[in-house]
């Protein structure tokens, strides 16, 4: 495990601090892993330090947020992994799809969404744009620190699994075309995955880096595999499917595939009630967790194979 690195970038929002985020993100993976991979488990359970969390959203926005608040709802997802009839029932109501609707028509029509907008919409598409423009530096300074933790894993010969959330999934999108078209780091991501990606809305992929350029260099070239989760009723991933927008990284041979995972529920419920955006929720998910334990355990696998090899080497 020692040779795998697992990297966490959040989502937008003030976090909790980075000790106790990390915690409770760790908990969620162990616990998901558990039902679904459990040798895989008790390798991340074993080894703690496997994962790095991108804590950038302090630098974005000054602030914490108080730990405190997802106690109830982590432990809740933890004890009932599977949503009930009111769960369901809640995530594909008529109120739910209607809203995710006037979403979809604002994402399509800026000027309409912009007066047909709910406040907090207005607010997420503030913060995106204060990313995109790089006000400030500030998403230098975030992809900044994405960076650091890549060329680290990179530098100790470490296999990267990625996972971004949310807007961390373009932070994710971004550094990687920096690295691999700008900065000329020969270093690859074996495997990315995307939770609740807004990548496909028109809003966020008209500003993501390598846009403007054509053929190869318009997009990140240090991927090996994709995996694209999407929650059902979700508002920030309007659009669930990431595939038929970034297809022509697998014809132009930048990636192996890019698989989309549409139909699951994450019934998180938090101080704000339902949130089926919330990565805990995401990270305990049956579909998540086993992507997550088959490429843990393909790595392990790997280094017995070349632990096995070694000690049949003849020695001088």
């Amino acid at each position: 495990m020692s040779s795998q690195r697992l990297i966490f970038v959040p989502g937008m929002k003030p976090k909790p601090r980075p000790d106790a985020h990390r915690r409770e993100l760790l908990r969620a993976m162990i616990a998901g892993l558990s039902w679904e991979r459990p040798e895989a488990a008790r390798l991340l359970r074993s080894h703690p330090e496997s994962l790095t969390l991108v804590s950038w959203t302090h630098t974005f926005y000054g602030q914490h947020r108080d730990i405190a608040l997802d106690i109830p709802g982590i432990d809740r997802i933890l004890h009932d992994p599977e949503p009930s009839e009111e769960d369901l029932r809640e995530i594909d109501s008529t109120a739910r799809r209607i809203r995710r609707l006037w979403h979809l028509v604002g994402d399509a029509l800026p000027f309409l969404g912009r007066i047909v907008a709910r406040p907090e919409l207005r607010l997420t598409m503030t913060e995106v744009h204060r990313y995109h423009s790089d006000e400030g530096g500030i998403a230098t300074a975030v992809r900044g620190m994405l960076k650091e933790a890549l060329r680290a894993a990179w530098q100790a010969g470490e296999r990267v699994l990625l996972i971004g959330h949310s807007l961390g999934s373009v932070i994710a999108y971004d550094t990687l075309w920096e690295l691999s078209r700008r900065d000329g780091e020969p270093g690859r991501v074996d495997l990315l995955i995307t939770l609740g990606s807004p990548l496909a809305t028109r809003f966020i992929r008209k500003s993501l880096r390598g846009v403007d350029r054509d053929g190869p260099e318009r997009y990140p070239g240090n991927i090996r595999r994709w995996e694209n989760f999407t929650a059902r009723g979700e508002l920030m991933a309007l659009r669930p499917q990431l595939r038929p927008l970034f297809e022509p990284m697998i014809d132009l041979g930048l990636t192996e595939d890019i698989v989309d995972h549409t139909e699951l529920y994450n019934h998180f419920r938090g101080d704000i009630g339902l949130n089926v955006h919330k990565s805990y929720g995401y990270l305990v998910h049956r579909l998540v967790a086993g992507c997550i334990g088959d490429w843990m355990l393909e790595g392990s696998v790997r280094a017995a194979a070349t632990a096995a090899v070694r000690s049949e080497a003849p020695t001088d």
